[in-house]
């Protein structure tokens, strides 16, 4: 298969019909989008790259008002879509389209389940390709018209290679007989409801050296990462675009007088945040709330319960070789237990966990949620994962005796 950066630009509805003749005829679709989350609040797809026989299509939805047909072609079962990191794209483009997608492979995911340290797109070219790519252009505006030809020389290339590194995927995959668990793990993907963020998206934890602050400060920063919330949504921009963490360090640090937040943020955005500050009641954040542990405020037997799956976790780990991020979440277990499952259907039916993780793993589940012995109901063939990040031995700790 030839590989390069050429690339077909479809950005009116006649280019589309043109390209859609190839699309429809093809066994296998590589497919990426660019966004424009790295600009504003609420991403939006600014092209959908996909590679077809060799041929590199760039289709540009911000100048093709009506995409529809191409719902057909992802939903068609006997068309193979390949991404990296399909939950991504996926999720951008039922966000922004509600397209159905079926039969779909993820050379993100399978580079996980093949124990690869490295997991990006430009780790697997090199890795298979011995290519480096360029990553010039990752954070572009991709909102912005015209593009210029090097960035969407760029896109091309990142469905260029996705179909070669399949291939190879695919068959390491087979050879360590974890080709059926990859495969429900898609599927899973594929039929995941998406919806659009909601809520807030920052986390006082995740600020730069938050745990450094005074708990008053601490306080201070979580209501100017309120406002600042606020704030992006109204404009739909990107939070560190309204207000940086940097500058926020700034005010934090300086004497809380509105001239130096109207030097920061200008006149009304300045004069609007001091107000806030001035008249709201800050509460004081201590360190141990921002480190709480997922499951920490479970109580009496919820907690019990809670860590017996811990355990589970561990146990799978522990047998497979594996990373934690292939196995349920913290939260996910909560929700386990909160809905209590009493057979694998119901498990299956509250829609976290695949087809395949049912099967395999959910008799042990079920084991430890009513406290009976899990170890001797998990499979004894599973495969191992033999993830770098899931040999990492935790340092054992110093006996302090020992050493006086």
């Amino acid at each position: 298969m030839q590989i390069n950066s050429n690339y077909i630009m479809v950005d009116s509805p006649k280019n589309l019909e043109l390209a859609l003749f190839n699309l429809k005829n093809s066994p296998i679709l590589s497919i990426d989008t660019e966004s424009s989350g790295y600009f504003t609040y609420f991403a939006r797809v600014c092209l959908i790259q996909i590679t077809a026989k060799g041929k590199n299509y760039i289709i540009d939805p911000l100048k093709i008002e009506k995409l529809d047909p191409l719902a057909e072609i992802f939903a068609d079962p006997k068309v193979l879509k390949i991404f990296h990191s399909a939950y991504d794209d996926i999720r951008a483009i039922k966000i922004d389209y509600g397209f159905p997608f079926v039969n779909v492979a993820d050379t993100m995911l399978s580079s996980r389940y093949l124990g690869m340290e490295h997991n990006s797109l430009l780790a697997l070219v090199e890795h298979y390709h011995n290519k480096k790519l360029e990553k010039e252009y990752q954070k572009s505006n991709w909102e912005m018209r015209p593009l210029k030809v090097k960035q969407l020389e760029y896109a091309a290339l990142d469905t260029a290679y996705l179909e070669s590194i399949w291939e190879k995927m695919e068959k390491e995959l087979k050879d360590r007989k974890l080709y059926e668990e990859a495969k429900s793990e898609f599927e899973f993907v594929a039929n995941e409801d998406m919806t659009p963020k909601s809520g807030e998206s920052f986390n006082l934890a995740k600020f730069p050296d938050i745990a450094n602050f005074t708990p008053l400060d601490r306080g201070k920063i979580q209501v100017i990462l309120q406002f600042r919330e606020e704030k992006a949504k109204r404009l739909n921009k990107a939070p560190f675009r309204v207000l940086n963490n940097e500058a926020i360090t700034r005010l934090i640090g300086t004497e809380m007088l509105e001239d130096n937040f109207v030097k920061t943020l200008g006149k009304k955005d300045g004069a609007e945040l001091y107000l806030i500050m001035k008249e709201s009641k800050i509460e004081p954040i201590e360190t141990s709330e921002l480190n709480k542990r997922v499951g920490e405020d479970l109580e009496g037997s919820e907690r019990e319960v809670f860590r017996r799956l811990k355990k589970w976790k561990e146990h799978i780990q522990k047998i497979r070789k594996m990373e934690h991020s292939l196995l349920p979440s913290g939260k996910h277990l909560i929700e386990i237990i909160n809905r209590s499952p009493q057979n694998l259907q119901e498990l299956g039916e509250m829609k976290i966990l695949s087809d395949w993780k049912v099967q395999n793993y959910g008799p042990s589940i079920l084991a430890a949620l009513k406290g009976d012995s899990f170890e001797d109901k998990v499979p004894n063939n599973l495969p191992s994962i033999n993830s770098k990040r899931g040999l990492a031995l935790k340092k054992p700790k110093r006996n302090k005796k020992s050493e006086n």
